[in-house]
């Protein structure tokens, strides 16, 4: 399930503020993942940590499954290159998260839209929902988009780390529908850049954490 290699992402608490940081697996054995050590996300550099220290640790399996698990440092060691141990549960203690390679979230991210053969005004609005491969947008009652236009967009991304992300995609409406009675545009994205369409998966990914830390409190 887990395996050599792999990008391991890992969530700790710290005075109220919540540190994403990234790390790979690079040995295991029973009951311990050998991780290189762990490069905080937005300032890139490495972290080191005290035994006992508690860690969210998040991976992306098979078939895009993201799975979570709670962890802790168990030491370090020296074998190639120096290691950080962290405690493997074990496969009965991961949480799947997500089970499609785009998971469709809920969301309400900044976006501006345009025409780039000026069919219509640009307009400001937010998405409904999100995912890798195209997102839902609240559009204007006046809106003048038909299936198969072609659109520009903006948007904001925001992640838990407080950085934010402006990615511009091209993208084709597909259909508009109503939604407790907003309209709402239905867009698949075009020729999107494999890096932004990442930053995308991240972003709900994400949310997809949140969700499940309040369907936990609740």
């Amino acid at each position: 399930m887990i395996k050599v290699g792999e990008t391991i992402y890992l969530e700790l608490k710290e005075e109220e503020e919540t540190k994403r940081l990234r790390s790979k697996i690079l040995d295991m054995e029973d009951g311990c993942l050998f991780i290189d050590f762990p490069v905080d996300e937005v300032s890139t550099k490495p972290r080191y940590f005290l035994e006992g220290t508690q860690f969210r640790a998040m991976f992306l399996g098979e078939n895009q499954i993201v799975y979570l698990f709670e962890t802790e440092v168990l030491g370090k060691t020296e074998r190639k290159v120096p290691m950080l141990v962290i405690k493997d549960p074990g496969k009965e203690h991961y949480m799947k998260i997500q089970r499609r390679e785009y998971v469709r979230v809920e969301s309400n991210v900044d976006c501006a839209v345009y025409s780039p053969d000026n069919l219509f005004e640009p307009f400001t609005t937010v998405t409904a929902d999100l995912s890798g491969g195209g997102m839902a947008l609240v559009l204007p009652s006046s809106h003048e988009l038909n299936s198969g236009d072609h659109v520009k967009t903006w948007l904001a991304l925001g992640y838990q780390s407080g950085e934010t992300h402006f990615i511009s995609l091209k993208a084709t409406f597909i259909r508009a529908y109503k939604e407790q009675e907003r309209d709402i545009g239905s867009f698949q994205f075009l020729e999107i850049d494999e890096r932004d369409r990442q930053k995308i998966v991240r972003f709900c990914f994400e949310q997809q954490l949140v969700l499940k830390r309040r369907e936990k409190m609740s």
